[in-house]
């Protein structure tokens, strides 16, 4: 009840066209808040600022936090990845898709064998990319595809809570560009809200939920956070992902470091 309060909230706001304003409000003072008690992590490599995690995150700039969640979800996908047969060291070249300030990519470095390579939309998430996080190759795309890879670039994409602010047409457009960047037989992982976050929506979004169709909420801001999108399983499956062989759920949290996310990984 509280989330679907907080949505009508975000919906007035935007019709009267405050919900922007709002947001850099709230996200100032979730950053005065946030205790910048670690500086780098155990590898001396330099944290975000909390304005950067909270672009990231959206809900803490916690330090801990934010490099104990990309731990947990960098280990995630290498372990979907080896369920599909694929050793995380036989990858040649990972691309994180929508990268941040590299929660999850900064991890990568402790993997031995693939090149990893960064994109995000926010310049000033790749610009800190590019001066802290020497082991990522990081660059700018932009809202729309194509990006400057080369055709075959990749052996793994992966993406997470991306898709779930992107509306349809965005969508269709960058699975067309990852089917271009990947190796055949190469893998895709993408994550999504999806039912286990089916409460948020109100009564008739999740009719239209139920009825297999994505709900988008906001599209006029797709690409920003303030744009959410809900993936029924059946529609990541028979649309999403439709065609892609080896599809597969699989979790992106722990008992101890639950992550509500639905995450999917396939074989183009």
């Amino acid at each position: 009840m509280r989330e679907q309060t907080r949505s009508r909230i975000a919906d007035g706001l935007e019709r009267a066209r405050l919900l922007r304003p709002a947001e850099r409000l709230r996200e100032g003072w979730l950053t005065l808040r946030a205790q910048r008690d670690l500086l780098s992590d155990r590898d001396g490599v330099p944290i975000p600022p909390p304005r950067l995690r909270l672009l990231v995150d959206g809900r803490t700039g916690d330090s801990e936090a934010f490099l104990r969640v990309g731990e947990q979800m960098c280990g995630a996908i290498q372990g979907a990845v080896a369920s599909l047969g694929t050793a995380p060291a036989e990858l040649r070249t990972v691309l994180d898709f929508g990268c941040g300030c590299g929660r999850v990519a900064r991890h990568w470095s402790r993997a031995e064998g693939p090149e990893i390579y960064g994109c995000d939309y926010n310049p000033d998430l790749v610009a800190w990319c590019s001066s802290n996080l020497p082991s990522l190759r990081v660059t700018r795309n932009q809202l729309a595809p194509p990006t400057p890879y080369v055709t075959g670039s990749f052996d793994l994409i992966y993406g997470l809570s991306v898709f779930s602010h992107l509306d349809e047409p965005l969508q269709g457009s960058w699975l067309a560009e990852f089917r271009r960047l990947l190796r055949p037989g190469g893998l895709l992982v993408l994550s999504v809200l999806g039912d286990r976050l089916r409460h948020r929506l109100d009564a008739g979004e999740r009719e239209r939920f139920d009825r297999g169709q994505v709900v988008v909420k906001r599209p006029r801001l797709a690409g920003r956070n303030l744009c959410t999108v809900y993936h029924p399983r059946v529609y990541v499956t028979d649309e999403l992902l439709g065609g892609c062989s080896e599809v597969r759920r699989f979790d992106l949290g722990s008992p101890t470091q639950p992550i509500l996310q639905d995450a999917y990984i396939a074989r183009l």
